[in-house]
């Protein structure tokens, strides 16, 4: 699931700036489709969940009813930070892991030797920063540099992998690989295809994962839309927001050894995708 983006507002059609794509956000009706999701994947026998980020659109409180509706899930629902975690000056990030259960910003775990790798591509903007730090500035400055550089995502709301979280994403790929682990990557924001909503550094993820024989897919969330595309062999699947539109959007996940297959639900296509 991605970008639930509940809050207790009409609700509002817009257009993606630097873009002609125009969308429609049905905020009210995001509880009861976590709730029709929930009710489904616990018809299955799931190891876990994702929500790749923007579980709430601005009050961090908003996601009090949101966790009510996963409490009841028969296994761990767990979290991506996305942008509107921290549309609000002066969230913190502290605060937004504790209410979300996370182990920290940025993390990994192991399940059937299958290593998952949960981002944080909000480090490099300004967003996820206290109002006044000199690293909010920074976030500024490193979004006008992207822009002068002709980068189309140079948008505040985009933000990206530190190179502290670089390095230890680079780390984290080289013990999978040690321990021939299938590497998954989650994050909120997209890197390919190219488009206005992606990470600010989407080229150096990419060419980081590029380097890399065990990374099996990128799946994110950001793009209301959805997207889809292959670099190199690897597999970039944007899932749909779940709040755009009437109708929901989520998608059950299995893992072969030979292929990984998306079941979607509503607005999210299906996909049988091989490893390469």
């Amino acid at each position: 699931m991605a970008d639930c983006q509940y809050a207790d507002k009409d609700d509002f059609r817009g257009r993606i700036a630097g873009s002609d794509i125009t969308f429609r956000n049905c905020y009210r009706k995001s509880p009861e489709k976590l709730r029709q999701a929930i009710e489904e994947f616990n018809q299955r026998e799931l190891d876990f969940i994702f929500h790749l980020g923007d579980f709430s659109d601005e009050k961090l409180s908003d996601a009090d009813e949101l966790n009510a509706i996963t409490a009841m899930s028969k296994v761990a629902v767990k979290h991506a930070l996305g942008n509107h975690e921290f549309w609000i000056p002066g969230t913190n990030p502290d605060d937004v892991i504790e209410k979300y259960g996370m182990p920290d910003k940025y993390y990994s775990f192991v399940a059937n030797n299958n290593r998952f790798v949960v981002l944080d591509t909000n480090e490099l903007g300004p967003l996820e920063h206290p109002v006044g730090s000199i690293e909010r500035k920074i976030g500024y400055e490193t979004v006008e540099s992207y822009r002068r550089a002709g980068r189309i995502q140079a948008y505040e709301w985009n933000g990206g992998l530190s190179d502290r979280q670089m390095d230890w994403l680079d780390d984290e790929l080289t013990d999978a690989q040690r321990h021939d682990q299938k590497a998954f990557l989650f994050s909120h924001h997209p890197v390919f295809p190219p488009h206005v909503l992606n990470a600010l550094n989407d080229k150096e993820i990419m060419e980081l994962i590029d380097s890399y024989d065990n990374v099996k897919a990128y799946i994110n969330g950001h793009q209301h839309g959805g997207n889809f595309g292959r670099r190199n062999g690897v597999p970039y699947v944007t899932i749909e927001g779940m709040l755009s539109e009437e109708t929901n959007a989520f998608a059950v996940a299995n893992v072969y050894d030979d292929k990984l297959t998306i079941e979607g639900h509503g607005r999210v296509p299906s996909r049988v995708l091989h490893y390469e």
